[in-house]
């Protein structure tokens, strides 16, 4: 959409670009002429940027992206770690099948609205690097403006992760269009390297205006969690930055921003930003009551208003042919529960459930009555613990093993810790399963770990992964009209 002249496709961008919005959200979706206002005017005060990224959060719940085909559903199909129907619509994305027509739609609606979001993001960057700073109240001028570039430098990662290769395979080949302004002007690709860098400039500087966040400044950061986490807060810039490092194969830095993350989660601080499950919380005696997705481990989260209607349906027997969950054999055999006794496994025990006459996926189901409903993960913090442990493998095995311990004994492992003195290679097939086991519905962690390190083979693809596998076709009006290659 971004590597082309807006004029030319001028109907497509009225259906997808829009400049500026009023307070309502559903607003900010319309973009019918009565609901736009000049841009200065919106603007004028602090609540005008406040209503920008609440659409911007808003828009990314939508189904064409964490609300369905960017979370649970498309780029989590690519992990195979569902066992999808041969006779539903998930079977080709299972297949790798990127030309099959419903499967092209999805991927063309994931660029279109993820670039639709990067684009109300740079109005806002716009205008609030020129704006009076004495509209703001507190450290919000920051914070808005740290929110809005971390969002920038996290949503196009998300698109190199998608359309264009891994440093490990090519890091010269063409990177996703890196749009930093609303504007006719035709942005040119650069380098898988240098598009990186300029993700992780983003990243960077997201993580110094957000360091004034109540969520790493307050003496009571566990207080700030429900009105900072469903934001890009300081700490899912740390991460990022982890995560963005580790992508392009600096595990210096990577370390450097996952041991951020780490020594938090390993302090004796009560009131920490983020902190392990309670183990009462997942072994209450009720289901509304249990914390299946172990929420307090969240860094980054989005608040999905009708959340019911897509868990309950997906992950339960009333999707049919739609179903996306792994079967009762597949389950066990990723939580190793036969094969090293690994039933207690809070993931898999407290994670899936009898409905009908099968298990599924439970975790992100939605409970009535419970304090757990309507969120998605977007960052754990025992990403950074995976991280830190492939960052260390070499160096320091011992450390690395004492990390996914860690892990281990959060889920209800503690019983069976890995040995200490495990190879770089045996403590690197324990964090691919570590994948296996903690994302699985969560955006395709695992499949964006087998590209990464440009894997030879994803468990349980019936085909050898290839560039034409790893690297998502970008959609053909752009290579048409914008000469977009990757």
């Amino acid at each position: 959409m971004t590597n082309i002249k807006y004029g030319k496709l001028k109907a497509l961008i009225l259906a997808t670009l829009f400049v500026c919005t009023v307070s309502s959200c559903n607003d900010w979706l319309d973009v019918s002429p009565k609901s736009q206002i000049k841009e200065e005017e919106h603007f004028k005060t602090e609540d005008g940027y406040k209503d920008q990224l609440t659409g911007v959060y808003t828009a990314m719940t939508n189904k064409n992206m964490y609300g369905l085909q960017m979370g649970i559903g498309f780029t989590e199909v690519l992990s195979q770690s569902y066992d999808v129907d041969a006779n539903g619509g998930w079977l080709y994305p299972s297949e790798y099948n990127y030309t099959e027509t419903s499967t092209r739609i999805r991927i063309d609606s994931i660029w279109s609205n993820t670039y639709r979001c990067i684009a109300n993001l740079n109005v806002m960057l716009r205008n609030i690097n020129k704006a009076d700073t004495t509209i703001f109240s507190n450290n919000n001028y920051n914070v808005y403006k740290g929110e809005a570039l971390g969002l920038r430098g996290f949503l196009h990662l998300e698109m190199m992760r998608l359309f264009a290769s891994s440093p490990a395979y090519d890091a010269n080949a063409n990177g996703v269009p890196y749009v930093t302004e609303y504007s006719p002007e035709l942005v040119s690709q650069k380098t898988v390297n240098a598009t990186m860098q300029l993700v992780l400039n983003d990243l960077l500087e997201a993580r110094k205006c957000l360091g004034s966040d109540s969520l790493k400044t307050s003496a009571t950061p566990f207080s700030f969690r429900s009105s900072r986490i469903s934001h890009f807060n300081y700490y899912a810039a740390v991460a990022s930055l982890a995560r963005a490092y580790l992508w392009i194969g600096d595990k210096a830095n990577a370390l450097k921003y996952a041991n951020e993350i780490v020594a938090i989660a390993e302090s004796s601080a009560l009131n920490k930003p983020f902190r392990w499950v309670d183990a009462t919380s997942v072994e209450a005696a009720q289901d509304y009551e249990t914390d299946h997705a172990f929420t307090p481990e969240f860094i980054f989260q989005l608040k999905i208003n009708g959340w019911e209607d897509i868990a309950n349906y997906y992950f339960k027997a009333a999707s049919t042919t739609e179903s996306l969950s792994p079967s009762e054999n597949k389950a066990r055999e990723i939580y190793e529960v036969d094969s090293k006794a690994y039933g207690n496994d809070y993931r898999f025990l407290k994670g899936y459930q009898i409905d009908g006459d099968k298990k599924y996926l439970c975790k992100l189901w939605y409970y009535e009555n419970s304090a757990y409903n309507n969120v998605y993960p977007m960052i754990r913090m025992t990403e950074a613990f995976y991280i830190a442990a492939e960052c260390l493998k070499d160096s320091d095995p011992e450390r690395a093993a004492t990390l996914l311990n860690e892990v281990r004994d959060a889920r209800n492992l503690g019983s069976y810790p890995l040995e200490t003195n495990l190879s770089a290679a045996e403590i690197q097939t324990e964090i691919w399963k570590e994948y296996r086991k903690e994302f699985v519905g969560e955006g395709g962690q695992l499949f964006f770990y087998y590209k990464r390190l440009n894997a030879s083979e994803i468990k349980g693809a019936g085909v050898a992964p290839s560039k034409a596998i790893y690297v998502l076709p970008i959609p053909s009006v752009d290579q048409e009209l914008g000469g977009y290659t990757n």
